[in-house]
C-alpha cells in the first residue's frame, strides 16, 4: 500500500521514490530539504508502504537526543519523534550518540522477521557526532540483506561526503502558500514561508518575541548590541537565528509583492523600504551561516556580536 499520498507537496521527490520502488532500486536513501517541510513524514510514510511500520519488529528509529541523556533513557525520547508529533525542533547540543550506533549494529546482527524489509530511519543524520558517523559508515558500506536505510536532514552538507556519496538523495524544497494553508490554517493568519513545521514552532516560541525586537531596532547602536548578546548568549541560538532569518525573508517577500503575516505587516513593510533587496539577501544568507555555525560549537558571544552588528 501506497502511503506517500499522506504528504503534501514534494511531488517530484514522491515520483522519484516510487518509480525506484517499483524498479526494486531503492537502497539508502537520504531525504534532504529545510526543516519543517515533511521529510520525518516522509520517511514513516515511506516505511509503511514498504510494511514496516514504527513499532514493528522489523523497524528502527535512531534520532538526536540532548546532551547528557542517560543511556537508558534513549529508547523512551524516541517517542517524540513518531508522525503523531507534528513538531519536533532541536537544541543546538542535540546528537546522535555512539551508543545509538552501537544499539543499530546489535539489532542487525539478529535475523529479521520473515515477509518484510527491515527498516532503519535515522532523523536529521547530520546531528552524528564524529565517532558515530565513522562507525554507521563501515554498516553503510555493506548493508545488510532485506535492510532499508532511510536517512534525513536538513544540513545534508555537514555529513560525512562518504555517508552522502553511498545514499539516493532525495531532495524535499519549501511548499507553496495553498499547500501550507490545507495543512495548518484557516483563513489568513500565517507566515507565508513555505515551512508548516517551522511556523508551527514559531507560533509558540518566546524568543520570537525577542527576535521580533531586535529586528524592528536594527541596525543596533553599540551598547545594544552587547546588551542583546549577553542576554542571548546562553539562549536557544539556533531558534533566535532562524526567527530572524524567517522575518528578513518576509522583508524580502514584500519586496517581491508576495503576502506577509497581517499582525507583522506593519514592521516587515518598514523594513523592506528602508533596506535594499540586495541587503537583505546578504542578511538571509548570513543569519543561514550562523545556524550552521553553531553545528560546530563557536564561542556564541562573539557569534552574537558579530551578527547583531551586521544586521541592516
Amino acid at each position: 500500500m501506497d502511503y506517500l499520498d499522506e504528504i503534501i507537496g514534494q511531488e517530484t521527490a514522491k515520483t522519484f521514490i516510487r518509480n525506484a520502488l517499483k524498479k526494486d532500486q531503492i537502497y539508502n536513501l537520504l531525504i534532504a530539504g529545510p526543516e519543517g517541510v515533511g521529510k520525518r513524514q516522509a520517511a514513516f510514510a515511506l516505511a509503511k508502504s514498504l510494511g514496516c511500520p514504527p513499532h514493528s519488529p522489523n523497524f528502527m528509529l535512531i534520532a538526536p537526543v540532548p546532551s547528557g541523556t542517560k543511556e537508558e533513557k534513549i529508547f523512551e525520547y524516541m517517542k517524540i519523534y513518531l508522525p503523531e508529533n507534528p513538531v519536533v525542533h532541536l537544541d543546538d547540543y542535540s546528537s546522535i550518540v555512539i551508543q545509538q550506533i552501537r544499539n543499530l549494529i546489535e539489532w542487525l546482527l539478529l535475523m529479521p522477521a520473515q515477509g518484510t524489509k527491515r527498516i532503519v530511519i535515522i532523523l536529521e543524520a547530520d546531528r552524528m557526532n564524529e565517532e558515530s558517523a565513522n562507525s554507521f559508515l563501515k554498516t553503510l558500506e555493506e548493508p545488510p540483506m532485506d535492510t532499508l536505510f532511510i536517512l534525513t536532514s536538513s544540513r545534508p552538507d555537514f555529513l560525512l561526503p562518504t555517508i552522502r556519496s553511498r545514499c539516493q538523495i532525495v531532495k524535499f524544497g519549501y511548499l507553496s502558500n495553498a499547500q501550507i494553508e490545507n495543512i495548518i490554517f484557516e483563513g489568513k493568519d500565517n507566515f507565508y514561508l513555505g515551512s508548516p513545521g517551522e511556523i508551527l514552532y514559531l507560533k509558540e516560541n518566546k524568543i520570537f518575541t525577542t527576535s521580533l525586537e531586535i529586528f524592528k531596532k536594527a541596525p543596533l547602536p553599540p551598547e545594544g548590541i552587547a546588551r542583546w548578546a549577553r542576554e542571548l548568549e546562553n539562549e536557544n541560538l539556533t531558534d533566535f537565528f532562524y526567527s530572524l532569518l524567517l522575518l528578513y525573508r518576509c522583508a524580502l517577500y514584500r519586496q517581491l509583492n508576495q503576502p506577509v503575516p497581517q499582525e507583522l505587516e506593519m514592521e516587515i513593510n518598514r523594513k523592506a523600504r528602508k533596506v535594499s533587496g540586495e541587503k537583505i539577501i546578504k542578511t538571509i544568507l548570513m543569519l543561514n551561516n550562523c545556524i550552521n555555525l553553531l553545528g560546530h560549537n563557536p564561542n556564541h558571544l562573539i557569534l552574537l556580536f558579530n551578527t547583531l552588528f551586521k544586521l541592516p
